[in-house]
């Protein structure tokens, strides 16, 4: 069996919709559990494991950041890789570690 070496169309998809759609479900479900109630400001451990996650997930994200920052680095230095990628790559990182800045001001608390 011989295994593709490059992603190519005629692979297929790499996700299906309906995957995509059940991601996009249980993160946004994650996301609506982890909003803080007055309720609960003080400091239940529901609170307390969710900003515990959210630490484990920064942690994670730093560390996939700076990875794809070095593959962006590396694809751009050998000419296999164009400006509009490298330009994408480099914008979703900055939304990942921007994102509480982003939903404080969403909420009205301007971060």
């Amino acid at each position: 069996m011989k295994i593709p070496v490059q992603f190519t169309s005629k692979m297929g998809r790499m996700m299906s919709d309906r995957r995509a759609r059940q991601l996009v479900g249980i993160m946004g479900g994650l996301a609506l559990i982890s909003l803080a109630q007055p309720a609960w400001a003080d400091g239940t451990s529901i609170e307390t494991g969710l900003t515990t996650f959210k630490a484990w997930l920064l942690g994670i994200s730093s560390v996939v950041g700076a990875i794809a920052v070095m593959f962006v680095g590396y694809a751009k230095l050998t000419g296999r890789m164009e400006w509009g990628r490298a330009v994408t790559v480099l914008l979703g990182i900055g939304i990942i570690f921007s994102a509480v800045t982003i939903v404080g001001w969403m909420g009205g608390s301007g971060g």
